[in-house]
């Protein structure tokens, strides 16, 4: 046999060989592929039964995307990375997934209480009494009257403790105003007022520290559970726990100072 013709038998033995494994690696590579989904109005839970049934890993980040009613929030916004709705990607990649912030729910609070009898005591003589609102000034200051104490009959400046709400007087800052604005309904339309002292009574620029009980409820935890605020509570307070387990859930939400868009403020 010529060498030639050895040659051409030799090519067609190997071609369905060869034709075999090009047809196999073509397959295997489209399974490595992924079309991206439109997850258009979709929720993060709605989005996760979505994912789970692609094989691909990916996480969640929160767009700027401004918000101006309850049903904007937690719906999806894009793909990160410069991704679109029906770009093939690779599953080995991690995908990168943005909505608007989530809705907070908060936690019952209902349970935490004043263990201390304030009854007929003086907030600045016993560092715990009922007190009279005089004006709410921000999200984390207002002024008040004791009537109890026997020491001073003029009203005073509290600054509520464990939290820091953004400016909304001399400075302003985003959600400085909506959480001043929080605090004075809350306070306005309370019944009754008592201020809790703990630590140091006063701080350096005159005012007083306390916990603030509107109605049986504590204001200042109610203001880390809003996105008002993150806790700024000693670990040695005995409401240290409360005050961060409110914090992290808050931020997890992305709202008001975790990163939301105040469409209030001029920027």
């Amino acid at each position: 046999m010529k060498v030639k013709q050895l040659i051409a038998i030799m090519i067609l033995m190997f071609i369905p060989l060869f034709m075999m494994g090009c047809g196999g690696s073509k397959e295997e590579t489209q399974d490595n592929l992924l079309v991206l989904p439109d997850l258009t109005d979709m929720s993060r839970e709605e989005i996760v039964e979505v994912m789970e049934n692609l094989d691909i890993e990916y996480y969640f980040g929160f767009s700027a995307v401004p918000c101006y009613k309850e049903s904007d929030y937690d719906k999806f916004v894009e793909y990160g990375s410069g991704l679109e709705i029906g770009d093939t990607v690779d599953k080995s990649k991690q995908l990168y997934i943005l909505t608007t912030p989530l809705h907070i729910v908060k936690k019952d609070i209902s349970h935490i209480t004043l263990d201390v009898d304030y009854k007929g005591k003086s907030f600045i003589d016993d560092g715990i009494g009922e007190v009279k609102l005089v004006r709410a000034v921000d999200g984390d200051t207002a002024r008040f009257i004791d009537p109890y104490s026997k020491t001073m009959t003029a009203d005073f400046s509290v600054r509520f403790l464990g939290i820091d709400t953004p400016e909304s007087t001399r400075e302003h800052e985003p959600w400085g105003k909506v959480a001043s604005n929080f605090t004075a309904e809350k306070l306005n339309n309370a019944t009754t007022i008592v201020l809790e002292a703990e630590g140091s009574r006063m701080e350096t620029y005159g005012r007083y520290l306390a916990f603030v009980w509107v109605d049986g409820i504590l204001l200042n935890l109610e203001i880390v559970q809003e996105a008002y605020s993150h806790s700024a509570l000693s670990s040695t307070s005995k409401y240290f726990q409360v005050m961060i387990d409110a914090s992290f859930e808050a931020k997890k939400t992305g709202r008001r100072i975790y990163g939301e868009r105040d469409t209030t403020f001029k920027y």
